[in-house]
């Protein structure tokens, strides 16, 4: 068994609450903050995607599940920036950084994860700001999936067709570049617009 403390405490979202890992800094666990169908059907597409053997380059990696003091937990890839620290969300990056050239590293990473998703056909439910993390390294960037994969309506014929899977995606990815575009730093910087195209 795992003992987590408030030492390790990181965040706390609507349905999970996340420590950091005391034995092991490249990894986090999350924990429900009570019975929830959404992390369920999470963890039944992570696993799909593992046994399809998709790329994690983009989503933080899965590793199973643990016994902890305070519940069952399970455990991820903790995002950590080269030196070290946990790497920001986009959304706080955004709000934080008044850097245009901070902020256009950043963005220049988007094209990257858009053919990530379509090349892999990820569908992500909850695809925002806050559930992707900028992880800035001297030798490679990236934006990071974290939280809100898979969807509401678990149909096996969803993962089959072609047309279904694109359907989802483009609605998914136009409702986040919606979002960054209202984001202040961004509307106040046309140049910027042209890496959400």
């Amino acid at each position: 068994m795992i003992f987590l403390d408030d030492s390790l405490y990181i965040n706390k979202g609507t349905n999970r609450v996340c420590y950091k890992h005391p034995n092991d800094k490249t990894k986090c666990l999350k924990i429900d903050l009570r019975e929830n169908k959404e992390t369920k059907r999470e963890l039944k597409y992570y696993k799909k995607l593992i046994e399809k053997d998709i790329p994690f380059d983009f989503l933080s990696k899965y590793y199973g599940e643990v016994d902890t003091n305070l519940g069952k937990a399970e455990v991820f890839e903790l995002i950590r920036d080269n030196d070290e620290t946990i790497s920001m969300e986009v959304d706080k990056y955004l709000k934080n950084s008044n850097n245009i050239e901070e902020i256009e590293n950043l963005l220049k990473l988007v094209p990257l994860l858009k053919k990530y998703i379509y090349e892999n056909k990820i569908f992500v439910k909850d695809l925002n700001t806050v559930n992707i993390m900028y992880q800035q390294n001297i030798d490679k960037s990236r934006l990071v999936i974290i939280d809100g994969l898979s969807h509401s309506n678990y149909n096996p014929f969803f993962y089959i067709c072609d047309y279904f899977i694109k359907k989802k995606i483009d609605k998914s990815w136009t409702g986040f570049i919606n979002s960054l575009k209202k984001k202040r730093i961004i509307k106040e910087n046309s140049c910027l617009f042209k890496y959400l195209e």
